[in-house]
């Protein structure tokens, strides 16, 4: 029931005012092992963020119940400001940042979109993003350059809306599904324990719609190389048409 009152709240915050659509059907998402060992297991990283027990990595994230938004992307219901922290990042070579959601795959070029998160921040940093007036509806990407030993570098783009992210290793068609987009960011509602309005954001580096293994071409499909979160201060539930839609949505 916590789980169930938690997403139609925070659905009538900052999230969904005028979403596009809602899934008919869970988003199918693959987990897997950590191949840097078990101490970056995603669910120990949320255990130690927001309590244990509060929220199961495989089955809270956003999308994973029939009903949920998908794609997803957040609302700005007047909130400008907008408050990141960097919770954990396997690699510095990854940076964060916003854009503008349109309904098209963003360009990013500093006009409708900016950094967050450079690759000199450290764990704990914060960051305020004032959000322009003419943005109404925004996500977030992540910029990787490649260069771990367990990758075969090059550079790499995700959104948190999958249908914008390619389709398998380097787009050359899923192996897991969803088949339309991969889930490369999954989204946690924390508003319960780190903070009205808050979410956290768990990414993977590699692609997630290719084969689960340690090897190139490969993903584990952990999605603990990135966390922060996200939260939009000042934001208060918001009544609207769709109320009674999005209560029935979560019974």
């Amino acid at each position: 029931m916590r789980h169930v009152l938690l997403r139609a709240w925070a659905a009538l915050a900052l999230l969904l005012a005028a979403a596009t659509a809602f899934a008919s059907s869970p988003v199918p998402v693959t987990f897997g092992a950590s191949r840097d060992g078990s101490l970056h297991d995603l669910q120990k990283k949320i255990d130690k963020l927001v309590g244990y027990g509060r929220i199961d990595v495989r089955r809270d994230y956003i999308g994973a119940r029939a009903g949920d938004p998908d794609p997803w992307f957040w609302v700005n219901n007047g909130v400008k400001v907008i408050s990141i922290q960097l919770i954990d990042r396997k690699s510095p070579h990854a940076t964060v940042g916003w854009y503008k959601e349109t309904g098209q795959l963003p360009v990013i070029d500093n006009v409708e979109d900016g950094t967050v998160v450079d690759d000199w921040k450290i764990r704990g940093s914060r960051s305020v993003v004032r959000l322009p007036a003419a943005v109404t509806r925004f996500g977030f990407y992540v910029d990787y350059e490649g260069g771990d030993e367990d990758d075969d570098g090059g550079h790499y783009r995700y959104f948190t809306n999958r249908l914008y992210n390619d389709r398998g290793y380097r787009g050359r068609g899923s192996e897991t599904a969803p088949h339309d987009g991969d889930v490369q960011m999954l989204i946690y509602d924390a508003s319960r324990w780190l903070g009205q309005d808050t979410w956290i954001v768990a990414c993977e580096y590699g692609d997630s719609g290719a084969r689960q293994g340690p090897g190139h071409g490969e993903c584990d499909h952990d999605y603990s190389d990135i966390l922060f979160t996200v939260t939009g201060l000042g934001a208060t539930p918001t009544l609207h048409s769709s109320f009674t839609r999005l209560k029935a949505l979560y019974r």
